[in-house]
């Protein structure tokens, strides 16, 4: 039981990152959209009527990559959060006289289309509501309400597009908005994967995922590079850890933010002798891509190295954990 709680741990905790505040809204850095996890983009805020985020599974490279957005046949999310109440009425105005900016007056050629949309909306909006507009490779465009699936158009590659310039067009409903969400994504350093290395011979011990829960930072061995090391057990853990598999231990936990790139007074555990010590991790503002690691009994500081350093490749680390 304690390692299926292990693994629950691991694959929640991946996906409870760290979260992007829009006035009084805050939006998960990663999310999962029907078993795709996706990373956010950027977000905005809309006259306060609504906040909006894009989440996307590949990069770009800012506002001048609008369009390839919203045409672009491949999962994505729009994630919308009401800030007032909205009338029925008043967003089917929205929607409608955002997809006449976006298609250049051109939107009855999809008006099927529009209504099968519309018709999915809710009759009353209220102030804090969560939409979720999902659309996936097999060209369906799925509508949420809070957790409540409301349906989906299906065969909507042309109307996704049309739907996504409203915000990503050339003609957008709010160019500061635009530009919000196609700004690039700023991760907290900290996080990701690290090889973990030997001090004293410098050999690679172990790779692991270091991830955030209400603004503490855990960290949890995704793999042991040793091939005969791959079904060790912990057998001097202590508690819960006690004669679990090494993968997927949970090593690093409870560390608080000190400052911009440091965390402290967490716990480590040491897989070889069980022993817990307080331990701290940082950055160095000059090299993003080693994490100094000292815990009593390290022999001085670890270093880790960063494994794909780049906003591209951690999303595609992201994309090989399916529920």
């Amino acid at each position: 039981m304690n390692r299926i709680l292990h693994i629950v741990l691991f694959f929640v905790t991946l996906f409870s990152f760290s979260q992007t505040k829009v006035g009084n809204l805050h939006y998960n850095d990663i999310d999962v959209f029907e078993n795709n996890e996706l990373m956010l983009n950027g977000a905005g805020e809309r006259e306060k009527l609504y906040t909006i985020g894009l989440y996307l599974d590949f990069e770009v490279d800012g506002v001048e990559d609008g369009l390839m957005v919203a045409d672009k046949d491949a999962t994505m999310a729009l994630t919308i959060k009401t800030v007032s109440d909205i009338t029925n009425d008043d967003l089917k105005e929205i929607i409608r006289n955002g997809l006449e900016r976006a298609t250049d007056g051109n939107s009855y050629l999809m008006e099927d289309q529009i209504r099968d949309f519309i018709k999915l909306l809710p009759k009353t909006i209220n102030k804090y509501e969560i939409f979720k507009i999902i659309y996936t490779k097999d060209q369906k465009l799925t509508l949420y309400k809070n957790k409540e699936r409301l349906g989906a158009v299906t065969n909507s590659l042309e109307f996704k597009q049309a739907l996504f310039k409203i915000w990503l067009g050339e003609n957008p409903v709010d160019v500061q908005l635009k530009e919000d969400l196609l700004g690039t994504y700023d991760a907290n350093p900290v996080l990701g994967q690290w090889k973990a290395y030997d001090k004293k011979t410098g050999v690679a011990i172990n790779i692991v995922q270091l991830y955030m829960i209400k603004n503490q930072v855990f960290g949890s061995i995704q793999q042991m590079l040793r091939q005969s090391e791959r079904d060790a057990v912990c057998y001097e853990c202590e508690g819960d850890d006690k004669n679990q598999p090494v993968e997927g231990l949970v090593i690093l936990k409870h560390l608080k933010n000190k400052s911009e790139f440091k965390y402290a007074n967490g716990r480590f555990t040491d897989i070889r002798t069980g022993k817990i010590s307080e331990c701290q991790i940082w950055i160095d503002k000059d090299d993003n891509d080693v994490l100094n690691v000292k815990y009593r009994g390290s022999g001085g500081v670890q270093q880790w190295k960063r494994i794909k350093s780049s906003k591209k490749d951690n999303r595609e680390d992201f994309r090989t954990v399916k529920f």
